[in-house]
């Protein structure tokens, strides 16, 4: 059950609260992720962990999430980002270790300031939310 989110004036505050007051640490090896793992894959809950923390205020990081986003336009859902076909592990890997701030645009992306392995652990987790055929 998805509860209904905060207004979007608290955004940006609450945002940079969750990034600075969360500290999570995480285990595992280099940060480079295969490119579909699989539900079994270590990373993929170390991932989910991570987004159920960080990237939840502002993505619909899976359907069974406790709340909703609090941005009034969410971000792309991680199934929908997951499903693209030019999403890989590298790709993700290299979205999330630049800033996306922009003059002008309020509610881009601020950079999440995640570690290597962490970085390694969402991409993980969102590729595996990759359908199969």
């Amino acid at each position: 059950m998805i509860r209904q989110g905060l207004g979007p004036q608290i955004v940006w505050f609450f945002a940079m609260f969750v990034l600075a007051a969360v500290f999570i640490p995480s285990a595992g090896g280099p940060a480079e992720a295969q490119s579909t793992p699989q539900k079994s894959d270590s990373r993929v809950p170390r991932g989910r962990a991570i987004a159920d923390k960080i990237c939840w205020a502002c993505h619909v990081i899976s359907s069974d999430q406790e709340f909703s986003p609090i941005l009034r336009e969410p971000g792309p859902d991680f199934h929908t980002i997951a499903n693209r076909r030019d999403t890989t592990a590298q790709s993700l890997s290299a979205f999330l270790r630049t800033t996306h701030r922009t003059e002008g645009k309020l509610y881009t992306m601020p950079d999440p300031r995640l570690t290597d392995d962490m970085i390694g652990d969402v991409a993980s987790y969102i590729m595996s939310l990759r359908d199969h055929p």
